[in-house]
């Protein structure tokens, strides 16, 4: 462990302000003083409280929402009972403007809270079980696992009672509180289908077998722009929590707490080694382990499906909650649904959606008549089953774009436009770079970004492909920056008319990006984007597409004869060589200009021949030079 301590007194030399912060107040201070805060009013909260130690306790001030107050309730695995889910509805009815919104860590955030209801409030959601202990800043987050743990046909090892003995290690208690150098998100998932995005927290505990037992892999270091990592380590269920605690405390104890930006679990795995902090867990809990068996979490789950069969017989309802927007009102309707329907419990899941759990078969057809699940059922569409959106500007500080709106509007652009198409696909938005809409994990993602355009400034987004969340899971690749909000629905368009065209039926986006777009340079898939999008704001026919000439070539500049070759056979109904390969075409003459056949400018000709020119000193070399040249005509 040399190497660990010496890094970890190098880069802990210079605290930053928080780590100050923390050496001149305590959390149990500002929870001791909440209800004299409740008496005296708004004004009366110090800076420190107001802005961080209430955090600790999920109090988020919002000032968006002047002198009102966030609340993050903790739901365990994203399960909520009858009775929790009555009275989440009832405190959003009465202290909360009847709002609720759904998060990716399967929690519930209510809104509009006044400090003088604060107390209140918290109590009477620690009356049925449920707490907002350590849902914000430097501390253990919600716990996440599979939503259908233990009840779905493809649940081998239910968590939930390894999920409670991991939470017992640090809720509530004052030696964890508030002590990490920064946040800490952990998943685990017994099932086969990755339902949580188990890959993407900082600890994760993933289904896998080694001779002959099932267990679970250990992958650490995940993080917005990051998936974990494997540890190769292989634990049984009961050696989870020893291992998260020991975790843990190493992390406690050789973490950095300098940059705030670089103190997550992950900076200190890319500075010491992954060997050398098992090694450190090691000696912390005392127990050595076992390498890393095969992992089993290869696929995800479902697609349009409203109702999913588990083990008893009985089904799961899915109710889809778009960007997470719910209501107290409609919380309290799904709960009495549940048990008039089900057995009485509900399951969030990180996807900003809910399952109503144990509805007998004979019962479905009731059940789904029901206003509430009316009002939030699938309808059809792959683009709002598997759609996600963090606050944006109307409820975070940090929020460049609106968010929530956004993607909704563009669910509905794409929903119309593809009445029919299945598959599944996951669009995740995060209002800005924090990232809170995991984005990066998204088949397509969305980054809200403010950038200058013809002098002006503009809100929009840059758009990233290729999130994966099966196998060991991938982050997704920047694709196409700066996208004007009112033009991104057009550019997801092209990606969707595309995935149509050549999708096998039911074929996920996910599957569909690794047989086809990763066969294809992110350049030319971009370019296939602008150029399209360009054709159609000058009412030109002219579609560009994805097909033998541009898949699967080993240049760029091959990727771009690929497109001329097309153009041209588009404009003039004739190939401009026998053959459509750059390396095979030295020897046939040079084609006649596209303008004598078919009816373009004198500029756009120049671009096509640019595109296929037999002279490699007139060939374009790279997608970026046409796109220039496009834009001046």
């Amino acid at each position: 462990m040399e190497r660990l301590i010496k890094i970890s007194e190098e880069r802990n030399k210079k605290l930053n302000k928080i780590e100050l912060l923390k050496q001149e107040h305590t959390p149990q201070e500002a929870w001791e003083k909440l209800e004299e805060y409740a008496r005296k009013g708004f004004s009366s909260i110090p800076e420190h409280d107001l802005n961080y130690f209430f955090k600790c306790f999920g109090v988020f001030y919002r000032p968006a929402t002047p002198e009102r107050f966030m609340i993050r309730v903790r739901i365990p695995g994203g399960r909520l009972t009858y009775e929790q889910a009555i009275k989440i509805g009832e405190v959003a009815q009465k202290y909360g403007n009847d709002y609720i919104d759904l998060t990716t860590r399967m929690q519930v955030e209510l809104r509009y809270i006044r400090i003088e209801d604060l107390p209140v409030v918290l109590r009477e959601l620690e009356s049925v079980g449920i707490t907002t202990f350590q849902t914000g800043v430097d501390n253990f987050r919600n716990i996440v696992q599979d939503p259908l743990d233990g009840v779905a046909f493809d649940s081998v090892i239910q968590t939930w009672d390894i999920l409670l003995q991991i939470q017992d290690i640090f809720l509530r208690k004052e030696e964890w509180i508030c002590k990490l150098p920064r946040k800490f998100n952990i998943s685990i998932s017994g099932s086969f289908s990755n339902r949580c995005n188990v890959f993407g927290h900082d600890a994760c505990f993933v289904l896998a077998e080694k001779d002959g037992i099932f267990g679970f892999n250990v992958f650490l270091g995940g993080k917005v722009g990051a998936v974990a990592r494997p540890a190769d380590v292989f634990l049984l269920g009961d050696e989870v929590p020893p291992f998260f605690e020991a975790l843990g405390k190493v992390f406690k104890k050789y973490g950095f707490r300098d940059s705030r930006n670089k103190n997550r679990l992950k900076y200190l795995i890319d500075a010491v080694g992954m060997n050398e902090l098992i090694k450190a867990v090691e000696i912390e809990g005392g127990k050595g382990f076992r390498s890393a068996g095969i992992t089993l979490a290869p696929i995800q789950g479902g697609d349009k499906t409203e109702k999913v069969q588990l083990k008893d017989g009985t089904f799961a309802l899915h109710m889809i909650v778009p960007s997470g927007i719910f209501s107290g009102s409609a919380m309290i309707e799904a709960a009495e649904m549940s048990k008039e329907y089900g057995s009485g419990e509900i399951r969030l899941t990180v996807e900003q959606n809910l399952y109503i759990l144990g509805v007998p078969e004979e019962k479905i057809e009731k059940a789904l008549s029901q206003p509430v699940f009316q009002k939030y059922k699938n309808k059809d569409s792959v683009f709002f089953s598997d759609l996600i959106a963090c606050a944006g500007t109307e409820h975070c500080p940090f929020g460049v774009i609106s968010n929530k709106p956004d993607a909704i509007e563009t669910a509905q652009y794409l929903t119309k436009k593809f009445p029919e198409l299945d598959g599944k696909i996951r669009m995740y938005w995060s209002a800005c770079q924090k990232g809170c809409g995991i984005h990066g994990l998204g088949d397509i993602g969305f980054v809200g970004v403010k950038f200058r355009q013809d002098g002006k400034a503009v809100l929009g987004v840059d758009i990233h492909i290729g999130g994966t969340i099966t196998k060991e899971s991938e982050e997704g690749k920047l694709l196409i920056k700066n996208v004007p909000l009112e033009k991104v629905r057009y550019f997801v368009e092209e990606l969707i008319l595309e995935f149509e065209r050549l999708k096998k039926p039911k074929e996920p986006f996910e599957e569909f990006y690794r047989r086809v777009l990763t066969r294809v340079s992110k350049e030319a898939v971009r370019f296939l984007i602008v150029f399209n999008n360009l054709m159609k704001e000058k009412r030109n026919n002219l579609r560009l597409e994805l097909n033998e000439l541009v898949i699967g070539k080993s240049s760029e500049e091959e990727e771009i004869f690929g497109y001329g070759f097309q153009l041209y056979r588009k404009i003039t109904g004739k190939n401009p060589y026998s053959r459509p390969n750059i390396l095979e075409i030295y020897d046939e003459p040079e084609p006649e200009r596209p303008s004598k056949i078919g009816n373009i400018s004198k500029q756009f000709e120049e671009v096509v021949m640019g595109m296929i020119s037999k002279n490699p000193k007139k060939r374009f070399k790279v997608f970026t030079e046409i796109e220039e040249r496009l834009k001046s005509i």
